[in-house]
């Protein structure tokens, strides 16, 4: 069975989010999703690199909720072409240190057309924010 991406399934995934609430998000990534975070160059200071989807958990996610408070992520909108997704959002927090965290994104999205999974993920992102984050808040 072939499947097709449309906006209700995109919104399924994605809306939930602005409530905080990321589990349909996560279970729609395919456990061996190729996710580019501004780089293919591995840099755990600007958390740029290729991760799947435990990896991407375990080292950009959990870096962040190591160093900020209140992390909220909220999408300004989301465009469906075939079997893409355009995202576009902002994350905002406290940094451990007190400084505020405010970030925007992109991230293109494909889904399988076999599974409905998103297989990739190339996200855009300020990696100067990244970088600050992790350089000015020590565990």
């Amino acid at each position: 069975m072939s499947f097709t991406l449309t906006r209700e399934h995109a919104a399924a995934i994605f809306d939930p989010v602005n409530e905080g609430n990321r589990a349909a998000f996560a279970d729609a990534l395919d456990p061996e999703v190729r996710w580019v975070v501004a780089s293919e160059n591995k840099d755990p200071m600007r958390l740029t690199g290729i991760y799947n989807k435990a990896s991407w958990y375990a080292e950009v996610m959990a870096a962040l909720a190591a160093r900020l408070d209140n992390n909220k992520a909220k999408i300004v909108s989301v465009e469906v072409v075939n079997n893409k997704a355009i995202v576009e959002g902002v994350g905002e927090a406290t940094q451990k240190n007190g400084k505020p965290y405010y970030n925007r994104f992109a991230l293109f999205f494909k889904f399988s057309s076999e599974t409905g999974k998103i297989v990739e993920v190339n996200e855009y992102v300020d990696t100067a924010m990244l970088q600050e984050v992790m350089q000015t808040n020590p565990l």
